[in-house]
């Protein structure tokens, strides 16, 4: 059995997730002018709604204006994300939320892919360090033969603090000496502005640091999605690579939340029941935020928080 803490660093994550899959494994276009029956040409009817005119005799030119506001720099961006980052963990002060996690087998490697496990928690957690999860589902395509084997599922173990260190691990005030960090691109979506931030370790030698891309919402100034690539496989004799990992978060309520992880392992020789390529995803459903959960959820049977 192994367990993933969702609000841990990717690299960590992905190499639990690893391990747990190799050791299960051992078991009509506008009218024209036309001729009339005379020969003239005659306009066809016009349609019906508005009139429309080409004008094409007039000309004008707008001048040129000068903007002497400074543009945003990156580190000022850098700055505001950290803050905002920061600022959203504060306001949670309790959560309930549905989780789910799913592996599939034979995900990329040309056979159908199969579902090999579910697993389904109800999990609530408050401030300070308080959590508690109840399992409402398990399942699995080929469980143990016999009570007391060995058990390779995966499992999902959440941290009790409010931070997903998942999503924010690089714009980490303390990250912030080894990462490198560009701006890929500026988009406007609706009314406001979204950044698309490259980040990669800085040292050559950092292969279990892994690099990617964020999407920034400037409104609030906190990462909505994130693409994780790895340098570097975690477990090289056993695991080809991690294909993909994307990483995304949903607006509830003014807060943005973890909705799903997903990630693709491939690995170096075909396994049973798994084959070569392997999806696990984790979503976070059903949620509940700043309810004000009551003492009692947190209580074990010996009355003890």
């Amino acid at each position: 059995m192994h367990s993933i803490a969702h609000r841990s660093a990717p690299l960590a994550l992905a190499a639990l997730l690893a391990a747990a899959v190799l050791l299960h494994a051992r078991e009509a276009s506008p009218g024209a002018l036309a001729p009339d029956a005379a020969g003239a040409p005659s306009a066809t009817p016009p349609a019906k709604g508005p009139t429309l005119a080409v004008e094409d005799t007039m000309h004008t030119s707008v001048p040129e204006v000068l903007v002497s506001a400074p543009r945003v720099t990156l580190a000022e961006i850098l700055d505001r994300v950290a803050r905002g980052e920061a600022h959203r963990d504060s306001l949670i002060q309790d959560v309930s939320f549905l989780n789910t996690l799913r592996v599939v087998g034979h995900a990329d490697d040309g056979r159908t892919p199969m579902l090999l496990q579910e697993d389904v928690d109800q999990v609530w957690q408050r401030r300070p360090k308080q959590s508690r999860t109840v399992r409402l589902k398990h399942w699995e395509l080929h469980p143990p033969r016999h009570k007391g084997d060995e058990n390779g599922d995966v499992q999902i173990e959440l941290s009790a603090g409010m931070g997903e260190d998942i999503v924010n691990f690089a714009f980490q005030p303390s990250a912030r000496r080894e990462y490198r960090y560009r701006i890929e691109s500026r988009e406007l979506l609706g009314d406001h502005l979204v950044y698309r931030i490259a980040f990669e370790p800085i040292s050559p030698l950092a292969l279990d640091q892994p690099g990617g891309e964020v999407w920034v919402d400037t409104r609030d100034f906190v990462i909505v999605r994130q693409e994780v690539t790895f340098r570097h496989s975690p477990v090289p004799l056993f695991l080809r690579g991690i294909r993909r990992m994307v990483v995304e978060r949903e607006k509830i309520g003014d807060l943005w939340m973890l909705s799903r992880v997903l990630i693709r392992l491939e690995t170096t020789i075909p396994f049973p029941h798994f084959g070569r390529s392997v999806d696990l995803a984790i979503t976070f459903t059903q949620y509940a935020v700043n309810t004000g959960l009551p003492d009692s959820l947190f209580v074990d049977r010996k009355g003890a928080r």
